[in-house]
């Protein structure tokens, strides 16, 4: 699938419902998802791995790697996002530390950055390297706190204001993507 062809389906999924702010829930645009899932084909190739879609939001990460060739598996807390979740397939529904996970080929996750609640992140950087050797994560690129990894990709994330505490109609912060091997 071009990469294109890719963002353009990917941004026809229905939204993320964002109602959570403690989840620190904002929507990955389909144009930044494609182009990250790309890079990871490219690396690890994703045509008949195992992919975990760790905090899946609407499934857009996951939802490209199946696109890609992937058999993915959603995990995901909100109740409503895990809802769209289980119409792109396979989901597991619950917080990350408290689900237990399959083995997986590789983790793909945008998790909280940890601003809400410091250290949210962690648990995520830990699960998906307990059942997966390669894990793949964005976060913020003012982040120094991540295991040593390869950086990918970096770009911008945009974040509509959907929160009481946004002051501006649109936001944006600079992110890298790394790729992070089990030790």
């Amino acid at each position: 699938m071009k990469l294109r062809q890719l963002a353009i389906t990917l941004s026809k999924l229905p939204p993320h419902p964002c109602s959570n702010v403690d989840l620190e829930q904002y929507q990955t645009e389909g144009d930044l998802a494609a182009l990250w899932l790309a890079n990871i084909d490219g690396i690890d190739g994703l045509n008949g791995k195992t992919v975990i879609d760790l905090g899946s939001g609407n499934g857009i990460l996951g939802y490209g790697a199946k696109l890609l060739g992937a058999d993915v598996t959603f995990v995901e807390c909100d109740p409503d996002a895990a809802e769209l979740c289980r119409q792109l397939g396979n989901t597991i529904e619950g917080r990350v530390e408290d689900v237990d996970l399959p083995n997986a080929d590789l983790v793909i996750t945008n998790p909280p950055w940890g601003f809400q609640n410091h250290g949210a992140d962690r648990v995520f950087v830990e699960r998906a390297l307990e059942c997966s050797p390669v894990l793949h994560i964005m976060h913020n690129a003012a982040a120094t706190h991540l295991p040593k990894g390869e950086l990918v990709l970096e770009g911008e994330f945009r974040m509509p204001a959907i929160y009481s505490h946004h002051n501006s109609r649109m936001g944006k912060t600079a992110i890298r993507c790394w790729r992070i091997t089990r030790g």
